[in-house]
């Protein structure tokens, strides 16, 4: 096992801003940028195991292409023209089938166009170099695979990435590619950045297409970048998204959060881990020295939303899995299968019930959204366990891994609203993320927090 002084911190690396800048002033090739990231990538992925596949010769293919684009002097070029992006090996690209992190699939789902995410960042100038690691199709937050490995903390190797994208949050943290692509249904987008030290974003539901990602809940089920910073996720979210947002949130990103009304949310903050409580109290003091308008929030309907959540990804799941669980129940991992097997017991009445307090989850978040531009809070109220633990200790008292992570990101799910983790310390050495949430369909207001923060 890695011991601690394989961590890698403290990058000195250029970010996809300057990168695609550098490429269109032909001050680096595009060669040269895919060649250095698949050289780090050779050299650190068996450290941390973020890579399920790497497209070695397609993205050089590619690369060489960006740079006859870059020669030919035009005066628009795409916005990541030759950034180097990997991808969830959940979400479909054309390189490599798509494992979903299992063997259900058997050697995976071989795709014959992108997803549409991918699409877009193709045609961004992107250049895919490859699928991260996660949590068995996405069921769980440690990203300890037990087909292809777990996936290393860059901060302490013998500590969980988190999960289910904890393959993205490491390349990113480990300047393995700049940009990732996740997925969140329950946190899997932000616990993994927290653990890892890294920016996260969920977006608003639907923002971000879904179509080519292999479900888990599609009640809940969400597509997002993953940066170093919050700059880099909304040039990221501009181009996931669209064609019809470019512009909307790196505009958002560059402005000052002077003015802002910021809920501080009880929920999020509850029953936190006292070394972990620290640095997101710091952060939240240094909100208020940058002009947002602090107003403590509390909103007692979330008590409610982590049971139901869990009612409903896990009907869900067991329903798009029952096929494979009856036929081939041993080609899941044995953690995963049994999850999958617990969500039988879920009954029609406990769906209705789960779906109900959705919904007044959501109108909840809506209300406090109607004087308030966004909520902060912690994303995780623990530091990330050693790999193969399976619960942790919370001021003393002993929880699940999967509730202690799950239980302060899935009411952003439920509601569908934007949330962000963004690098706010450390506590022991280990990195902190502090959550921003805001109102639906406004997700320039979190990346403008963000942002805005992480200047200061």
């Amino acid at each position: 096992m890695p011991s601690h002084k394989s961590r890698v911190t403290d990058l000195d690396l250029p970010d996809a801003f300057a990168l695609a800048d550098l490429i269109r002033k032909r001050r680096i090739s595009p060669v040269e940028v895919i060649d250095e990231t698949l050289a780090r990538l050779e050299r650190l992925n068996p450290q941390f195991n973020a890579f399920i596949a790497v497209f070695a010769d397609q993205a050089r293919l590619t690369a060489k292409r960006a740079e006859q684009l870059v020669m030919r002097k035009r005066r628009t070029l795409p916005p990541l023209l030759g950034v180097p992006v990997s991808v969830k090996d959940i979400v479909f690209t054309t390189e490599a089938p798509t494992t979903a992190g299992s063997r259900i699939f058997g050697a995976g789902l071989v795709a014959e166009r992108d997803a549409p995410v991918v699409r877009h960042l193709r045609r961004a100038g992107a250049i895919i170099i490859g699928k991260t690691n996660l949590h068995e199709v996405a069921l769980g937050v440690t990203s300890a695979n037990e087909h292809f490995g777990p996936v290393r903390n860059p901060h302490d190797p013998t500590r969980v990435a988190g999960g289910s994208s904890g393959g993205s949050a490491v390349a990113v943290a480990t300047g393995m590619g700049p940009l990732s692509v996740g997925s969140d249904t329950r946190g899997s987008i932000r616990i993994p950045a927290a653990c890892c030290g890294v920016t996260g974003l969920k977006p608003t539901r639907g923002l971000v297409s879904v179509d080519g990602v292999v479900p888990l809940s599609p009640s809940l089920d969400h597509v997002g970048p993953i940066a170093r910073t919050a700059a880099e996720c909304a040039l990221m979210l501009e181009v996931m998204a669209g064609p019809r947002y470019a512009g909307r949130f790196v505009k958002a990103a560059r402005k000052s959060a002077k003015g802002m009304r910021v809920g501080v949310s009880e929920f999020h903050l509850r029953d936190l881990d006292s070394v972990t409580q620290k640095p997101i109290e710091t952060a939240i003091r240094q909100l208020g020295k940058l002009g947002c308008r602090l107003h403590d929030v509390r909103m007692p309907v979330l008590d409610e939303a982590h049971r139901a959540s869990i009612a409903i990804s896990a009907s869900e799941a067991v329903a798009y899995h029952d096929q494979f669980l009856k036929a081939m129940p041993d080609a899941y991992g044995s953690l995963v299968r049994k999850r999958l097997q617990d969500a039988y017991k879920w009954t029609a009445l406990d769906l209705l019930r789960a779906q109900a307090t959705l919904k007044a989850v959501t109108a909840v978040f809506a209300g406090v959204f109607e004087k308030l531009d966004c909520l902060v809070g912690a994303v995780l109220p623990v530091q990330p366990p050693v790999i193969g633990e399976t619960t942790v200790k919370v001021n003393g008292e002993e929880v699940s891994v999967v509730d202690a992570f799950t239980r302060l990101n899935a009411p952003q799910n439920m509601a569908g609203v934007p949330a962000l983790s963004v690098p706010c310390g450390t506590a022991e050495g280990l990195p902190v993320g502090l959550q921003l949430i805001g109102p639906s369909g406004r997700d320039e207001t979190v990346l403008r927090l963000a942002a805005s923060y992480q200047r200061a």
